[in-house]
This record gives C-alpha cells, sequence and structure tokens, in this order.
C-alpha cells in the first residue's frame, strides 16, 4: 500500500467515525432518557397558521390553509384563548399547540376586526411538515422556488447523463449521484405542493401515508448523496494516483445506513424511544457536513499535489471552489455540534432560513462534479428543444391571456357566457396553431440553434457531396478539412487502408502538431482498433473503446483527443483522428460523436463505391483483354487452317504465289504479338494486317473474288479498336461471299465525314443476313444473331466510347451486306497507339 492509498483510507475511516458523534449522542439519550419515558412520543402537531409575537399580543401572521376560508382562522387574528385556556407568551402558546394529540380538533377564541369580535374557530390539528419550514410566508415561497429550480436541473441532468452512462464509470457515479439527490430535491418539492395545494393533511389518511413515503424516500436521498459524493471523488483520484480504498470503501456507508434505518423508523413508527424524526436533523445536518468536507478536503489535495492536471480527474472541483465548500461544511458541521453557537445566536426563523438554504446548497457538489459529465452530453440538444417549447407555449399563453383580455368588455355588455366564450376562443386557437405550429417549431429551431447544430449542417451538406467525389485521396482529404470547419479542431488525421488487399496507407494530416504519430506507431495502434471498432475517447465519459492505457498515454502524447473508427461492412477500414478543438473550453460531446460516427459511416460508403468502381474497372479491363485474347485465338487457327491449305494447294503448280502466301501469313503473326494487349492501334496498322489477310484470300479464291480498297491518307494514325477492321472483312468473307457460287465483291473504304468521325464501311455482295432484309440500316450493337466477333467489336466500342450506335449494318438479297464503323476522332485516349509501329512496311519485316 503507497502513501496516498493510506491517507485515503485514514480520511475515510475518519470522515466514517466523525459523522458517527452525533449519533453516539442519540444513543446516550435514549439509554438516559429511555428509562424514564417508557412510551414512544407523538409527532408534533400543527395547526397550519404562524403565530407572532409583538406588544405582549400574540396574532397570526400567516395562514398556510386557506381552504376553511372565511370559517377558519385569519391573517390579523389576536389570540384569545386555546379550548378556553388563556397563554400569555408565544413559547407557552406553542408548547401547548405541540403536545395536542394528531388528529384532534380544538376550539380557537380569537378577536377579529376593528371592533375586536370574539369569533371561535374549530381547527383539527395535522401533523407538523417535518424538514418543510412554514415558519414565514417568504420562507414558504423561497423553499418552493427554491427546490422548483433544483428539480428542473435534475431532471434536466438525468435527460442528459443516462446516455452517458453504458460508456464509463464516471457517467454512471454522476447519474447515481443526480438521482439520489433528486429524491431528496424533487421529494420535498412534492410535499411542499401537498402542504399548500391540498391541506390539511389527516393523520391515517392516504395523502398522509405519501406524504410521510416521500419524507422517507427524501431524507434517504439526502442522507445517501454526500457519502456517494465523497465515494466519487476517492474513485477519480484513484485514476489519477494508480491507487485508492478499493474495497474498504465500503465503511463509507455505514453511517448513512444507520441513519437510515432511524429514519425508517422514526418515519412510520413515531419515534424510537425518546428520539422523534425531528430529533435526527442534527446527526443528519452534521453527517451532510463531514462528508461534503471531506469530499472537498480530498480534492483541494488533488489539486495541492497535482495542480492543473487534477482538473481533468476532479473536473466539477475547482480549487477555489473546493476551499470555499470545505469552510462552509466545517461551520455548519461545528454548528451542529453546539461548538460554534450559530444556531442558538438566532432566532427560529433564521435557523429556518439557513437550513433550507443548506439543504439547497447541499446540491452544488453534485451539480459541480455532474457538469464534467455533462458538457460531454446532449446538453444542446436538451436545451434547445426546452426552450423551443417554452416559446411556442409562451406564445399560446400570452394570445390566450391577450385575446381573452381584449374580448372582456365585449362579453360583458352583452353578457356573453365567458365560458363558452374561452372554449370557442381555445379551439380557434388550436386550429391557427395546428396551421402554424410546425412552422413556429421550424423557425423557433433555427433561432436557438447552436454552434454544434451548425457543425451538424456543414457535415450533413459534406455527405451529400461525398457521391461526387472520385478519387480516395481527395476524398479523405476533403472530409478531414470538412471535420476540421465543422468542430474548429487544431489538428487532425486520417488513416485510410483503401482495399483489405492493399499494403498501401492513405494517410492525409491537417495542421499537424509534434510530436507527430508516425505510421509505425500508427501500425501498433491498428489492431486494436481493426478488431475493436470502437470510439476512443480522451475523456473517459465518452469513452467506448478497451484500448490499453500504454496506447491510450501515447494518443494523449501525438494530441490526439478523439480516434473514431471508419466502419465498412462491419470492419474497420481507417481512423479519423481528432485533435483538441481551437477553443480553450470547447469539449467534444456526446452528439459529437454521434455525428462523427455517421459521417465515419457515410465515408466508408463512399471508399466502398470508389473500391467497387475500381474493380468493375479492372474487371471491364481484364475482360478486353480477355476478349482480345479469345479473338486472337479465334483468327489465328482460322487463318492457319484455310492458309496452309491454300498453300498446300499452290506448292507444286505456282510456288511462287504459295512463298507470298507464307509470308503474309507470318506478317498477320507478327502483328498479333505486336498488339498484345492494347486496345488502339493506328488505323494505318490495322489496314496493313487486312491487306496481308485479303492477299490470302485472294489467292485461295482466285478470279472468284474482286477487291477494291480505299484509305483517305488524312486518317491514317487516327487510333482504332485492335482487330476491328480485320474482324468485319472476315466475317463479309466467311458468312458473305464464301457461301454463293457466283463470283463475289469486297469493298473496303475508309474517309473522314463532316461531323467528326472516321467511317470504315466494308461492303460485300454475298448472300445476305436473313434478321435485316427490309430493315434498312440499323445499329447492330444488342442484334440476337451476332457472332461472336462482331458481338466483341459492339461490346468494345460501347465500353470505349460509350455510345452503341457505332457499328451498323444493313443487308439485301439482292446486293449483299454493309457494314458501317465509325470512330470519333475527337476521342482522347490515355495512349492512342500505344507505341505500335504504325507503317504498314514494319509488319511486313
Amino acid at each position: 500500500m503507497n502513501r496516498y492509498a493510506l491517507i485515503a483510507r485514514i480520511i475515510l475511516a475518519g470522515t466514517a467515525l466523525l459523522a458517527l458523534v452525533p449519533l453516539t449522542r442519540v444513543a446516550s439519550d435514549y439509554l438516559t432518557v429511555g428509562k424514564l419515558v417508557s412510551h414512544i412520543p407523538a409527532a408534533r402537531s400543527y395547526d397550519r397558521v404562524t403565530w407572532t409575537e409583538k406588544d405582549g399580543l400574540i396574532k397570526v401572521a400567516h395562514v398556510f390553509d386557506t381552504s376553511e376560508g372565511e370559517a377558519g382562522l385569519q391573517e390579523g387574528d389576536l389570540f384569545y384563548r386555546l379550548d378556553y385556556r388563556q397563554y400569555f407568551t408565544l413559547e407557552d402558546l406553542q408548547r401547548a399547540i405541540e403536545s395536542i394529540p394528531l388528529g384532534s380538533s380544538r376550539t380557537y377564541s380569537v378577536l377579529r376586526g376593528p371592533e375586536m369580535e370574539e369569533v371561535q374557530v374549530d381547527v383539527r390539528f395535522s401533523r407538523y411538515p417535518t424538514f418543510l419550514y412554514p415558519l414565514t410566508p417568504t420562507l414558504w415561497q423561497f423553499s418552493i422556488w427554491g427546490f422548483l429550480v433544483g428539480t428542473f436541473f435534475h431532471l434536466i441532468g438525468l435527460v442528459i447523463a443516462v446516455p452517458l452512462v453504458r460508456r464509463s464509470r464516471t457517467a454512471r457515479f454522476s447519474l447515481l449521484l443526480i438521482a439520489v439527490s433528486g429524491l431528496w430535491i424533487i421529494g420535498n418539492l412534492i410535499r411542499l405542493l401537498l402542504v399548500s395545494l391540498a391541506p390539511p393533511i389527516h393523520v391515517g389518511s392516504t395523502v398522509d401515508s405519501v406524504f410521510q413515503a416521500l419524507t422517507f424516500l427524501g431524507l434517504v436521498g439526502w442522507i445517501g448523496f454526500p457519502a456517494i459524493l465523497l465515494h466519487k471523488v476517492l474513485v477519480d483520484s484513484e485514476r489519477l494516483e494508480g491507487h485508492g480504498v478499493g474495497r474498504f470503501a465500503i465503511a463509507l456507508y455505514v453511517p448513512a445506513v444507520v441513519l437510515g434505518f432511524l429514519v425508517l423508523v422514526t418515519t412510520f413508527a413515531g419515534g424510537v424511544g425518546p428520539l422523534t424524526l425531528g430529533g435526527l436533523i442534527g446527526p443528519i445536518l452534521f453527517h451532510a457536513c463531514c462528508y461534503i468536507g471531506a469530499a472537498a478536503a480530498h480534492a483541494l489535495y488533488l489539486h495541492v499535489r497535482h495542480g492543473m492536471k487534477a482538473k481533468e480527474f476532479i473536473g466539477g472541483w475547482p480549487r477555489i471552489g473546493s476551499a470555499i465548500m470545505l469552510v462552509f461544511a466545517v461551520l455548519f458541521g461545528l454548528s451542529v455540534m453546539g461548538v460554534a453557537p450559530l444556531f442558538g445566536a438566532v432566532t427560529d426563523t433564521v435557523a429556518g432560513w439557513v437550513i433550507v438554504s443548506a439543504q439547497l446548497l447541499s446540491i452544488v457538489p453534485v451539480i459541480l462534479v455532474s457538469l464534467a459529465a455533462l458538457r460531454h452530453g446532449k446538453i444542446d440538444r436538451v436545451l434547445r428543444r426546452a426552450l423551443t417549447y417554452v416559446t411556442i407555449l409562451g406564445l399560446i399563453f400570452f394570445a390566450f391571456v391577450g385575446g381573452m383580455a381584449l374580448v372582456e368588455p365585449i362579453l360583458t355588455k352583452f353578457s356573453i357566457s365567458w365560458t363558452v366564450a374561452a372554449g370557442l376562443y381555445v379551439v380557434l386557437l388550436l386550429v391557427v396553431f395546428e396551421r402554424v405550429g410546425m412552422r413556429l417549431l421550424n423557425y423557433a429551431t433555427q433561432f436557438f440553434a447552436s454552434d454544434r447544430q451548425q457543425a451538424h449542417q456543414r457535415l450533413s451538406r459534406f455527405q451529400e457531396r461525398m457521391r461526387l467525389i472520385l478519387d480516395t485521396h481527395t476524398l479523405a482529404r476533403e472530409t478531414l478539412e470538412s471535420v476540421s470547419e465543422a468542430f474548429q479542431m487544431r489538428s487532425g488525421h486520417v488513416f485510410l487502408r483503401p482495399s483489405v488487399s492493399s499494403e498501401a496507407w492513405i494517410n492525409i494530416s491537417f495542421h499537424p502538431t509534434p510530436p507527430y504519430l508516425t505510421d509505425r506507431e500508427m501500425l501498433m495502434l491498428w489492431p486494436h482498433f481493426e478488431v475493436e471498432g470502437a470510439i476512443w475517447a480522451q475523456k473517459p465519459d465518452l469513452n467506448e473503446s478497451t484500448l490499453p492505457d500504454q496506447f491510450g498515454q501515447l494518443l494523449k502524447k501525438r494530441n490526439v483527443s478523439l480516434a473514431v473508427p471508419i466502419l465498412g461492412d462491419g470492419k474497420a477500414i481507417g481512423l479519423l483522428l481528432l485533435g483538441p478543438r481551437k477553443e480553450r473550453h470547447a469539449v467534444y460531446t456526446l452528439e459529437d460523436l454521434d455525428m462523427l460516427r455517421a459521417l465515419s459511416g457515410q465515408l466508408a460508403l463512399a471508399i466502398e463505391r470508389l473500391n467497387l468502381f475500381e474493380r468493375e474497372r479492372a474487371l471491364m479491363h481484364e475482360s478486353a483483354e480477355a476478349q482480345l485474347t479469345a479473338l486472337r485465338a479465334q483468327i489465328n487457327p482460322h487463318f492457319l487452317f484455310n492458309t496452309l491449305n491454300t498453300i498446300l494447294a499452290l506448292i507444286e503448280d505456282r510456288s511462287r504465289e504459295a512463298e507470298a502466301a507464307v509470308e503474309h501469313l507470318a506478317a498477320i503473326f507478327r502483328y498479333t504479338l505486336q498488339t498484345g494487349g492494347r486496345e488502339f492501334v493506328p488505323l494505318e496498322a490495322e489496314w496493313a494486317l487486312v491487306g496481308h489477310y485479303l492477299s490470302i484470300e485472294q489467292a485461295r479464291f482466285g478470279r472468284h473474288l474482286a477487291i477494291e480498297t480505299f484509305l483517305d491518307d488524312r486518317i491514317r494514325t487516327v487510333p482504332i479498336p485492335a482487330f476491328a477492321v480485320q474482324t468485319l472483312v472476315e466475317n463479309a468473307i466467311k458468312h458473305g461471299i464464301e457461301k454463293q457460287r457466283r463470283r463475289g465483291k469486297l469493298s473496303i473504304h475508309a474517309k473522314q465525314t463532316e461531323d467528326g468521325f472516321v467511317e470504315v464501311l466494308v461492303a460485300d455482295t454475298g448472300v445476305g443476313i436473313a434478321h435485316l432484309f427490309g430493315a434498312g440500316e440499323c445499329a447492330i450493337a444488342n442484334a440476337d444473331f451476332l457472332g461472336i466477333g462482331l458481338r466483341n467489336i459492339a461490346t468494345r466500342l460501347t465500353r470505349l466510347y460509350e455510345r452503341d450506335d457505332l457499328l451498323r449494318m444493313a443487308s439485301d438479297p439482292v446486293w449483299g451486306t454493309r457494314v458501317r464503323l465509325l470512330i470519333p476522332v475527337t476521342r482522347t485516349t490515355d495512349s492512342p497507339t500505344d507505341h505500335v509501329e504504325s507503317d504498314a512496311a514494319r509488319i511486313d519485316r
């Protein structure tokens, strides 16, 4: 056990023992007085008025129960007799009132009015509202409004803190503190309203049972929250010191348990020996002072020991605030014990003010320690909605009150029923606000929009623009810039792995500050985020990750406040690292995490879309290469078979022609090897290939084949898809001319058109294509009758030029078939000729 752990345990044990001191006095009184008093004393009776004494006269200062109207006691009544017995001092009268059994009725004789007329008033005595102080009207109203404000902040705190509970232990303590403190604050508010709105509270009634239950729950909250407060400070300091009290913290709750048991018995049984619920005021106050003082002292010790570093761990306890809270706790505690005669030197009214103020001030530590968590919650959304609805409800209220005030003279003049008019006006307001309500809601929401809402709007606009970005590096850079603009952060990083198979990382930085997060460190952190996929935050209230401490310290040293995994298809594909915000006290909140989580999801989808696009482009390229390979595989065996037969037939009689056919065949194979997987070749190279092919076919068909060619010199270097013209020529001979017995003619013309195309026209006088008879010239990109070669050409043209009307065909049984190939001259390719030798002579080598 280190020195700090020993000091913490000493503070804990000393506080618990000190808080038990008043209870030892109670036990001593019980042992002493209990021998003389064998019965449980009755609870204090209450007549629901405040009596005051002035110039020897006792009179009614304020009536808290106005339900009996003129029949009851009234302000200004002078006391004369109680049950026909006179009391000459206020002290004697109050002693007599308190001794009257609960629920019984007594008769007051009072002097009323200027005539001093004696009036008899029957009063039924109820239970005095313990821990509430109806001493003066001002104190009563102060109590109602004070606890009302406290209730409002507790409800707001609960709404904000609940979403943080699943993230951190600190948030759980904050929520527990608010909830336990809320038992006292909210319970007291309900008790105050019951006394004010539903008097009298008769003993044994349902309202009385509810009242007593609220008293018990409230006191449990008031007793419990100081112990939880000190426990929280000790737990927070464990993260700072590295050691703490551990399981020894259970000793904190021993005084609270004892006090809670006594409250339970005295609330529902009336008392324990001579001890009543009112007698526990001192021990409960002293218990709260001890624990709040110990928490303040401990926080002050951590500030002195660790300086500014302590603020990160106990952010709700500033140095000056801790000192002030310690001083007040000590003064109140000494006064309760009678060491400092604070309460003994003042009247009951002043003491009531001090006690009520102490009750309300006791929630200050809860608010302080909760602020560190609440500032990370969705406080903007809660407050904006609250302000919006308050504004709209206020408009409705003023519209109703103002409208009824305007029509009141008319109602009076014509004797119109006010109730009927109010009902009709309410219907009118409902109709009007139903029409304009949503518009007002939108306007109010925009008016109360905070910087965080504006940040949300900026990120939403960027998410809509994401689909227009077609490059991963650009996407990462613009994402980081948008996040920086939205959150006004000082620095940031984006690490992306575009695809699972990719070893290269995309690393984009925004205003990096030393020390820098290196790629090696990133690779060391990455396996954890890749597996867990949870957000890491420097503030424990926001942290969702179980990142090891050494890695967390590394990120802190590299000025990283948030690490948001970019999840694609359930698996992390990158990290978005955010530095601190530019404003001094600005922090990231739960709303920010929701926005960043949504942004990272959209970013992952955008990256997946780009990856899919790249894969599709790669597949298309591979498909094109496969199609070219298949086309070559189709051409080569066909040429080889036909050419070898032709050469074999020519060797004996026409050896020169056979030798020429061999040379043409070699040139064709040389061209095939040279083009490789290239998409484009110069038109003159393709024209030379066609020439060699036709030379072989001319040797095979002889005089049965007439050939006519024309090539415009201006278009010789225009890039065209490889094997496009050759496929058309081969298709014309194989499926047109070869299938007829008469002499055939093949015409090949290439020229430039006026509308910016290279036109290659291949016409044959063959048998024609039955599917096209009578249809005229039409595009055949998706025709069902196309063979492998023509389908290959049509598909490539559509992919390369994004048009499906560049291959056109017409056919007739009389004049044959005409195919028109159009190539856009203005198209720019990455490498039009792909360094293919462009003159026909080189093919002949």
